[in-house]
């Protein structure tokens, strides 16, 4: 008797963030397929890379997760795009007054101190 020896590739990166994103919209396949108008099968496929991302594509389903379409590419091809939680947090950040930004600024450097080199070049300097 002789015994098969299953070899597995390891999964790399994602060809896209489509199923990352869908779950943190608590999105299923079925739902973001009829929010956009195709099947199942077809999320599916286009989460695997089995079936080419289009500019149409990208474009219908960023709007049904409420990201950007170049939220959608991996993160080798789109290394600064957000998580729909960090772009929340960023809307809060800009409808928050000048007042409340230094605050939230000063909550972050105690929270989570910024590591980079003098300064991150976006805080106002205080006198």
């Amino acid at each position: 008797m002789s015994a098969d020896i299953l070899h597995f590739v390891a999964v790399t990166e994602a060809p896209n963030r489509i199923r990352e994103l869908r779950m943190e919209a608590h999105f299923s396949q079925q739902k973001l397929g009829d929010e956009i108008g195709v099947s199942k099968v077809t999320i599916s496929d286009l989460e695997r890379g089995e079936m080419q991302l289009t500019v149409d594509y990208m474009r219908k389903i960023a709007a049904a997760l409420e990201v950007l379409p170049s939220d959608l590419l991996s993160r080798a091809d789109n290394p600064d795009g957000l998580t729909i939680e960090e772009r929340k947090l960023l809307e809060r950040v800009r409808a928050a007054s000048p007042e409340q930004r230094e605050q939230l600024h000063k909550v972050a450097d105690v929270i989570v101190p910024f590591k980079g080199p003098e300064d991150d070049g976006l805080r106002r300097k205080t006198a």
